[in-house]
């Protein structure tokens, strides 16, 4: 009996630890940023921030011009976008991605207002996350 018991309590201990262990893990999950280099998030904000854009309706005359922003590196990446709306609002767009902490935000703003404020992604980057 003392045997059933004995293993028991190591079954029962051996489940705690691995539960303490999966626990951990999903908090510092190792996140991946979904633009890995400056030039990435160069050539994608345009087409994420457009789509954004369109699904809070407001549609862009052209598409967004963007460059580089000064002082960018590769562990600290900095675009920014200008445009113009269909009905003539100034259009600004400010992405940004950390290398270090996995996190990239965006900021949209609509004739110097801001409509979206460090979101974690746009566009078409949110749904395919969300599937």
């Amino acid at each position: 009996m003392r045997k059933v018991v004995a293993a028991i309590v190591a079954l029962i201990g051996t489940c705690m630890i691995c539960a303490v262990l999966a626990a951990l893990l999903m908090i510092f999950e190792a996140k991946e940023l979904r633009h890995k280099s400056q030039t990435a998030l160069l050539a994608a904000t345009p087409a994420i921030a457009g789509d954004e854009l369109r699904s809070r309706g407001h549609y862009l005359s052209s598409p967004l011009t963007c460059q580089s922003m000064p002082g960018h590196t590769k562990s600290h990446m900095r675009v920014s976008c200008h445009g113009a709306t269909t009905d003539s609002k100034r259009v600004q767009v400010i992405g940004t991605a950390e290398d270090k902490a996995k996190e990239e935000y965006f900021t949209i703003l609509l004739n110097g207002r801001p409509l979206v404020q460090n979101a974690r992604c746009l566009g078409a980057d949110c749904r395919a996350k969300k599937g």
